[in-house]
């Protein structure tokens, strides 16, 4: 059973685990025109309400795609305000250097950006701390599948989202397709669940909800 929000002493320094390996895949993706076909995805737990199955990351060759504009704010209505949106990549552990404030999401800038034709956009945030309490991913735990989730990019386009599936895993087996920059085209929302330890500062496992492309931009 999830133990949450607990309001951890500090955020959790190792929200997103990447893997070095996976951080490496993902630089080489924005080097060349391919995107190297990732690793067969563990078993995940599933939640109550869960799709059957999240989109996924297909393999094979993405063709270059054109410059996006990057992600500033993410809103659901009816259960997440806009909330900021700062782009980041991987710290020296391996980790996705997530902002430390849960009041602030990181983009996985090495990913795909909204409107892209291929790839995910990775957005994810920490739960809670104590100094500042829950943040607004909390609400991830209680958003149900159908719910419409927008991203307002920096040109002010706002690119719609439909949430279709939830996964847990442990952090340690998050998949490395999520920081895909190849496959069919989604989004996809990380934050803490599971049981706190508090001696290392953590939760045990991530939340992962799915989107699938609604419609065309809007500004």
């Amino acid at each position: 059973m999830d133990a949450w929000p607990r309001h951890a002493p500090g955020p959790d320094r190792t929200l997103v685990r990447t893997g070095l390996a996976a951080v490496a895949t993902a630089v080489v993706a924005c080097l060349f025109p391919f995107f190297p076909p990732p690793g067969r995805a563990p078993d995940a737990g599933t939640l109550p309400g869960s799709a059957a199955a999240p989109p996924a990351a297909a393999t094979g060759t993405a063709a270059r795609t054109p410059a996006y504009s990057p992600p500033v704010s993410l809103a659901v209505p009816g259960h997440l305000r806009g909330t900021p949106v700062d782009p980041v990549t991987a710290d020296a552990t391996g980790a996705m250097a997530v902002p430390e404030s849960p009041e602030r999401l990181g983009w996985w800038a090495l990913g795909a950006p909204p409107g892209a034709a291929r790839g995910t956009v990775l957005l994810a945030g920490h739960l809670d701390s104590a100094g500042e309490g829950a943040g607004p991913f909390e609400a991830l735990h209680d958003v149900p599948l159908g719910t419409r989730a927008q991203v307002t990019a920096a040109d002010g386009t706002r690119h719609t989202y439909r949430i279709v599936a939830r996964r847990t895993h442990p952090k340690k087996a998050l998949p490395t397709d999520l920081f895909s920059t190849g496959g069919t085209p989604r989004l996809v929302l990380v934050t803490c669940t599971g049981d706190f330890d508090p001696d290392a500062h953590a939760y045990a496992d991530n939340l992962v909800l799915y989107g699938e492309p609604d419609g065309p931009p809007r500004r």
